[in-house]
């Protein structure tokens, strides 16, 4: 994106202050002349599967003069076309989206324009949720449950190249690296590819072969391929043993989550 005018411009522009008008008389700077004022705004797509949040990231949006959304959706699909026709700068995204994954979009979106900058949203604040968003190549990850006031200035910060993570993440990351009661993932979890994490979650949550296909955008052959590999990574057996595994998993994700909400409560 071209924020400032070209060199030839800015010469030109350079030289009518110093000389006065076109006409050879005083020329007084007008506002508009400031380099905040040249500023463009900065496109900012939107990605996520609640209605609330996104309507909620718009209005914080229109507060400031310093972004704007070119586009919003609650599936993968749709977000990816329109990332490749508005080439945004900046992305906000949740990790659960409607027939796809954050995850996966994240990298989508890194293989296609390294340029761009990537907040990710979510309500998700699992340890293993975060670092495999900053390793897909997020550039930061805000927590639903952190002060929406801080979400302008999360953008502002990877607009400008830095990382960021939030109040709420970091005290989580620390958690869990603090007690060896809540672990970020069980080893054999951490084979698990980031789709086939997302297909073994979703089995847990009792989501048959069909009904995956249709979440997650993909074939039912192409499941069912996920599913073998799980279990081969897993050391199952039976579509039987993977489910049961699955829903222990589940739960023990959500003990995990309710450990921290008590233990970051406690400490804050």
């Amino acid at each position: 994106m071209q924020m400032f005018p070209l060199k030839s411009q800015r010469s030109k522009v350079a030289t009518t202050r110093r000389n006065g008008g076109p006409d050879g008389s005083s020329r007084t700077e007008s506002p508009m002349d400031s380099p905040m004022k040249r500023l463009a705004k900065l496109k900012l797509l939107i990605i996520h599967h609640v209605p609330l949040v996104r309507s909620g990231l718009i209005g914080l949006i229109k507060a400031t003069g310093r972004f704007a959304v070119c586009g919003e959706t609650d599936d993968a699909p749709t977000g990816r076309e329109m990332f490749v026709k508005h080439q945004p700068r900046l992305v906000a995204l949740g990790l659960t989206l409607r027939r796809g994954n954050g995850i996966e979009l994240i990298k989508d979106f890194r293989s296609f324009d390294r340029a761009a900058r990537i907040l990710a949203v979510s309500a998700r604040e699992d340890p293993l949720s975060i670092q495999r968003a900053f390793r897909a190549g997020t550039h930061g990850y805000f927590a639903l449950e952190d002060d929406s006031s801080e979400v302008l200035p999360a953008l502002e910060r990877i607009s400008e190249g830095h990382l960021y993570a939030s109040a709420t993440v970091m005290r989580r990351l620390l958690k869990s690296l603090a007690s060896k009661e809540i672990e970020p993932a069980r080893s054999e979890v951490r084979a698990l590819s980031d789709r086939e994490l997302q297909v073994f979650s979703l089995i847990g949550r009792g989501f048959g072969a069909s009904r995956l296909a249709t979440e997650l955008h993909l074939s039912v052959k192409t499941i069912e391929t996920y599913q073998a590999h799980i279990k081969e990574k897993l050391g199952l057996h039976s579509a039987a043993e993977l489910s049961e595994k699955a829903a222990h998993w589940t739960v023990n994700s959500m003990r995990r989550n309710l450990q921290l909400r008590k233990l970051v409560k406690t400490a804050s």
